[in-house]
């Protein structure tokens, strides 16, 4: 197996607004109907009560994706981190598993701003990601709710209002990877709550639009690994049988020297 030697790794932080990055994007989608928030400070996913029909669910699922080209394309991540703080929470409820698909269609961010803190959407302009399009008006999305890989990427819990939730862990890496060398198929996550379908268990995460606690990706990356000859490689044949001679040699000399 070949020796490897790699560079320093280099810690890659994203988020909208900081050192003029502007490649973070997020909304959210609405299964009551072809609503957008794009332009929202907040994005939403879970369920909440239908205003007009006791008993109905509304849903909402939160689309991210964030520019990485800034990784060179011959480097490898090694570690990665998604973390989104909670602004609100229906009753303020507690711990809940939220998982993160890796989507694999395109989508629209768009800029409209949702009515009632966004918690309903607005209705979307052409392009944007909607509960049944992946861009309204131009593309639908293979199944509602958009086209994803049913295997969750990481999940993680996102508790109170004032909390973070953090997804890390090899399937991000994976993605991460992936995108990191064909960035055309970077398609970003999905957000999706593990009560889904359970009236009054939604959460409302600060986006990328917010003033504060914007979501951060951070990626630890260094470059791609550079194979050093081993034993099976010519060269380091010659080298090796070069420094048995050597020591060979060297005994010899050492052995004439130490006779009576």
């Amino acid at each position: 197996m070949p020796l490897f030697a790699s560079a320093q790794p280099q810690i890659f932080t994203f988020e909208q607004g900081v050192d003029t990055y502007a490649g973070f994007e997020d909304t959210t989608i609405f299964s009551e109907s072809d609503n957008s928030g794009g332009g929202t400070p907040a994005i939403f996913s879970g369920t909440i009560n239908n205003l007009t029909f006791e008993g109905d669910t509304q849903d909402r699922r939160a689309l991210i994706r964030v520019d990485l080209t800034s990784i060179p394309t011959d480097w490898f991540a090694s570690t990665v981190s998604l973390r989104l703080s909670v602004e609100s929470s229906g009753a303020n409820f507690g711990d809940i598993d939220y998982s993160l698909h890796r989507v694999t269609r395109a989508w629209g961010e768009g800029t409209v701003v949702g009515a009632s803190e966004g918690g309903f959407g607005s209705p979307a302009d052409d392009g944007d990601a909607t509960w049944a399009a992946s861009e309204h008006n131009v593309a639908i999305w293979t199944l509602p709710g958009g086209d994803f890989v049913a295997e969750a990427s990481a999940t993680a819990i996102a508790g109170t209002v004032g909390s973070d939730i953090v997804w890390t862990g090899p399937g991000l890496i994976e993605d991460v990877q992936d995108w990191i060398d064909n960035p055309a198929s970077n398609h970003g996550w999905i957000v999706i709550g593990a009560l889904e379908g359970t009236r009054q268990r939604v959460k409302r995460f600060y986006s990328s639009e917010a003033a504060d606690f914007r979501p951060v990706l951070t990626v630890r990356a260094s470059r791609t690994p550079t194979a050093l000859p081993t034993q099976s490689h010519p060269v380091a044949a010659i080298i090796l049988a070069c420094a048995f001679v050597a020591i060979g040699a060297l005994a010899l000399r050492r052995s004439r020297t130490a006779r009576p």
